[in-house]
């Protein structure tokens, strides 16, 4: 049970304090429960600074809310989300055990306050990037050399939608090459299990069993997956200019912005293929359940992005390519 002391009393009003411990006692993420906290603390404050109880909440003081965050604390569209996604749940448990009515936050419209595109989107006019098949076909043709090692390398990335960090960190003792899978050290020391498709098998072994990776003067002394000519492990960075490099052989790169240090932002980077991975994982029909397991995502509320990403396209296919006849009425 967590302590309830006087001052976290102060900070948030009883009914959130006593749900976020339901929370705590289900099967969530801890860092999921600490967000919906620390979103209900500030909901909280407000609600205070209002004279209003949870109970009595309308949809028009959410939106008063919604509006607070944004233009008062100056809150990113993602972050306000975020925020409001505590605030949905908690209204939907007052509804369901008889402290309110009904759920208020039903009738808001986030993105009225709180466009899907970040600040960095807005400024590039651009969402996240995914690749086609025929596309990550191409920049697996197209790897700069060495090619055994950097086919492998982009093929591993996405076939396991890793992140790029995980994928250097991989090592030899990881890998259940008769299961295809991998142990994986993840963020904040998370460990999960990553999979890989049949067709990464010819690789692989190439790169273990065949020389190519005892090619490297630090591969004898090296437990990790990927080593280069120059070092044990291969860095992250290392990795995003083989898939950045890649792409541009394959005539498929493109410059997104300059950023303020007067570098160039390119469309196509290793996490590019972890989009990919999600995105064809998605369009292949599988569950936003299974992508958060797999993308190894704290909450599948991480996740849902990528969901919204695909409605959206459809939405806008549809306009352009849905059947239609001449008839009026």
């Amino acid at each position: 049970m967590v302590d309830l002391t006087s001052s976290r009393r102060n900070e948030m009003h009883e009914k959130m304090i006593s749900f976020v411990e339901i929370l705590r006692g289900m099967d969530k993420a801890s860092s999921t429960v600490d967000e919906y906290e620390k979103g209900l603390k500030l909901y909280s404050s407000w609600l205070e600074s209002q004279d209003l109880e949870p109970a009595d909440v309308t949809t028009r003081e959410l939106q008063r809310y919604l509006g607070w965050l944004k233009a008062e604390k100056g809150y990113a569209p993602k972050t306000i989300r975020l925020k409001f996604v505590a605030v949905n749940q908690f209204h939907q448990d007052l509804a369901s055990t008889g402290d309110g009515e009904t759920n208020p936050a039903e009738d808001v419209t986030v993105t009225d306050y709180a466009p899907k595109r970040t600040r960095k989107e807005e400024s590039s006019k651009e969402r996240r990037h995914w690749l086609s098949k025929e596309d990550v076909e191409k920049l697996v043709k197209n790897v700069p050399s060495p090619q055994v090692r950097n086919r492998l390398i982009v093929l591993f990335q996405y076939f396991t939608g890793l992140r790029r960090q995980e994928v250097c960190d991989v090592k030899i003792s990881d890998l259940d090459r008769e299961q295809r899978k991998a142990q994986v050290r993840g963020k904040n020391g998370k460990v999960h299990t990553a999979k890989w498709q049949p067709k990464l098998d010819g690789l692989l072994t190439a790169w273990l069993d065949m020389g190519h990776r005892d090619a490297s003067p630090y591969a004898r002394e090296s437990d990790f997956l990927f080593v280069t000519e120059s070092g044990p492990q291969l860095s992250g960075s290392h990795l995003n200019n083989i898939v950045k490099q890649a792409a541009e052989n394959a005539g498929i790169q493109e410059v997104v912005y300059v950023n303020a240090g007067g570098s160039n932002q390119y469309k196509i980077t290793s996490h590019t293929l972890r989009h990919s991975f999600a995105m064809h994982w998605l369009e292949n029909g599988g569950s936003l359940e299974g992508l958060s397991k797999n993308l190894a995502h704290s909450s599948v509320t991480t996740t849902e992005i990528y969901g919204e990403i695909l409605e959206e396209r459809a939405s806008e296919e549809y306009e352009q390519f849905a059947p239609d006849v001449n008839f009026s009425f």
